[in-house]
């Protein structure tokens, strides 16, 4: 006769419990990889921002930037989570800060990067 090895009803219970946990942790483990992404291409668009800003201020004679366009075209098609993106550029006389907020359902990202407006031509003309 065959060996027939019969499986207890409360396994399929229990596991009927689990799994959905363990789906439930691999989704919420997906959508923190997903926002921690987002916030990294973010990051490095506002720092990339800031720097083309500063570069355009010292370089009086060169056409005028749109810094927000060059923003969201640096991030265009590269955010997998957040939707709602919004950037704001603010010139002093010294840097350049370029605010970025971003937001999908309950959760909402802030960052802001700024860029020193450096002058070294002034201050080696200033020496002499």
């Amino acid at each position: 006769m065959a060996d027939i090895r019969r499986v207890k009803g409360s396994t399929v219970i229990e596991m009927a419990y689990i799994i959905p946990l363990f789906f439930l942790i691999f989704v919420i483990i997906i959508n923190t990889v997903f926002y921690f992404h987002d916030k990294a291409v973010l990051n490095g668009a506002a720092a990339e921002t800031a720097v083309a800003g500063a570069q355009m201020i010292r370089r009086k004679g060169t056409a005028e930037y749109d810094l927000d366009g060059f923003f969201m075209e640096r991030i265009k098609g590269k955010l997998i989570y957040m939707t709602d993106v919004e950037v704001n550029t603010t010139e002093d006389e010294d840097q350049i800060t370029v605010s970025v907020s971003a937001q999908r359902k309950g959760m909402k990202l802030e960052i802001r990067q700024c860029s020193k407006i450096v002058k070294p031509e002034e201050r080696i003309r200033w020496l002499n």
